[in-house]
């Protein structure tokens, strides 16, 4: 879920990575092959039921917190972005090809890009737009569960980290890393459940002292239950607010 507002909006959340600042010990090749496996089975369990994650990222003095749930043809998403004295909400739903965002006044000027008056005329009114529209897609990248995998993705190499209960649940850490936008790499853990199917549970991140301004975490829950989104029965259409402005 490394979400990014930047495509319109001043925000520079990446929801969400979980990143340990410091590098991994070096471990027996017998080992990296055995984290390896447990990590792409963790991917493979990730994109294959509906899940709940809440994550916080801090950037820049910009507070993200996000709650959303996925599924597998329908998604919900409630983003807070708190800055100084000044809080962003906005609620996002995916239905089919379909997008639908409902914001504050701070949220539709500062994240969504809208004029002073268009913000004024539609706070807490929803917006609709096609989620095939490529300057749009990326308020609805997460959001399904096929998307999980991908959003949780890291690069290797892959080595184990040590256990921890998180929540009732006994992990077992994978660490790996991932590339920022300046071309750098910052390590990453991800916690997945240390019996059974090893699915994700919690992954953090931690600003680097070289690689990375980024701090966070996402948590995982309510594995396999059912979210049935409705869409909004009125919406205004979302581009041509865009183009206007």
């Amino acid at each position: 879920m490394r979400r990014d507002f930047h495509f319109i909006g001043a925000i520079g959340a990446g929801v969400v990575t979980c990143l340990v600042g410091a590098a991994a010990v070096a471990v027996p090749a017998e080992a990296t092959t055995s984290a390896q496996s447990e990590y792409q089975a963790a991917l493979q369990a990730a994109g294959a039921q509906n899940v709940h994650f809440v994550s916080e990222t801090i950037e820049q003095g910009e507070h993200v917190e996000e709650v959303g749930d996925t599924g597998k043809s329908s998604g919900s998403l409630m983003v807070n972005v708190r800055s100084g004295t000044t809080t962003q909400t906005l609620a996002i739903l995916l239905i089919g090809s379909k997008g639908y965002v409902e914001g504050n006044d701070a949220a539709l000027k500062k994240i969504m890009g809208l004029t002073t008056a268009q913000a004024t005329e539609y706070t807490d009114r929803w917006l609709s737009f096609p989620t095939s529209d490529t300057s749009l897609n990326a308020l609805v990248s997460g959001l399904l569960t096929s998307h999980v995998a991908s959003e949780i993705r890291m690069s290797g190499p892959y080595t184990f980290g040590k256990t921890k209960v998180i929540a009732g649940h006994e992990t077992q850490a994978i660490l790996g890393n991932a590339p920022t936008s300046s071309g750098t790499k910052v390590p990453i853990v991800l916690y997945v459940e240390s019996s059974g199917t090893p699915r994700p549970v919690e992954e953090i991140t931690e600003p680097g002292a070289k690689s990375s301004s980024i701090s966070g975490s996402v948590t995982f829950s309510q594995w396999g239950e059912q979210t049935d989104p409705v869409a909004p029965s009125k919406s205004v259409p979302l581009l041509p607010l865009l183009n206007a402005s």
